[in-house]
């Protein structure tokens, strides 16, 4: 970068402490894997009181924050990269994210969602797109408005994930019988369970809580079985 005056948001970037770096990226990699939960059981109407931030999701989290601000890094910072890489890294960056989302769904999405996940990923792009152009102005509003928009993006997708994922998922856990129950999550010790409709797909939001050394878990039957997209009645 010699010879290149650097804006406040690089200076930023490469002064900046790197313990103060390793506490946001963890911070950040606890508050996605927050709303990731979040939105997975706002889908199933869920409360948030239960929540629950588990070490797979926090670390995945972490990853996929490292990569994209590791790949923003360098769009700022390397001079060969400033023309080409916001342009190839925000559809490098959101295909990425896609492609971590499809790992989780088995890569099978369901055709009423499709054209969500197109709007997303375009809007995604897009948001990218204006974080790059505004780190180029040498402009403390602007430079404040690019952190607010990385920021917001990261929580809009950390959200949008997990009920993208509930609204997708096909392979749940179903215990035998004639009143069947599916199990929809789980907390701690105990799995959430919910009356369901196998005709219909559709589960009614009744929610009991199971423990795994319950007499009640000793009796029911479960297996995994393709039964999504399930759809949640309005009782």
């Amino acid at each position: 970068m010699s010879g290149e005056k650097m804006t406040s948001l690089q200076k930023m970037a490469v002064l900046a402490p790197e313990g103060m770096l390793l506490a946001g990226i963890t911070g950040l990699g606890y508050f996605s894997a927050y709303l990731s939960d979040l939105g997975y059981k706002s889908h199933f109407h869920i409360p948030s009181m239960f929540v629950e931030i588990n070490l797979n999701s926090v670390v995945l989290s972490v990853c996929v924050i490292i990569f994209t601000l590791f790949i923003a890094f360098l769009s700022i910072t390397v001079p060969r990269l400033r023309r080409v890489g916001p342009y190839l890294f925000s559809f490098f960056i959101t295909a990425s994210v896609a492609v971590v989302i499809g790992m989780k769904l088995g890569f099978s999405l369901s055709r009423t969602n499709l054209f969500t996940l197109i709007f997303y990923f375009l809007l995604c792009t897009g948001l990218l797109l204006l974080f790059f152009q505004l780190t180029k102005k040498e402009n403390r509003i602007t430079n404040l408005a690019a952190v607010m928009v990385l920021s917001g993006l990261m929580i809009f997708v950390s959200y949008s994930s997990g009920s993208l994922i509930a609204q997708n998922q096909k392979f749940f856990l179903v215990s035998d019988g004639k009143s069947p129950l599916v199990v929809v999550d789980t907390y701690k010790d105990s799995l959430v369970v919910a009356p369901f409709d196998p005709k219909t797909k559709t589960v009614a939001p009744r929610y009991q809580f199971v423990h795994l050394e319950s007499d009640l878990n000793a009796k029911l039957n479960f297996s995994m079985k393709k039964v999504g997209p399930l759809n949640i009645s309005t009782e």
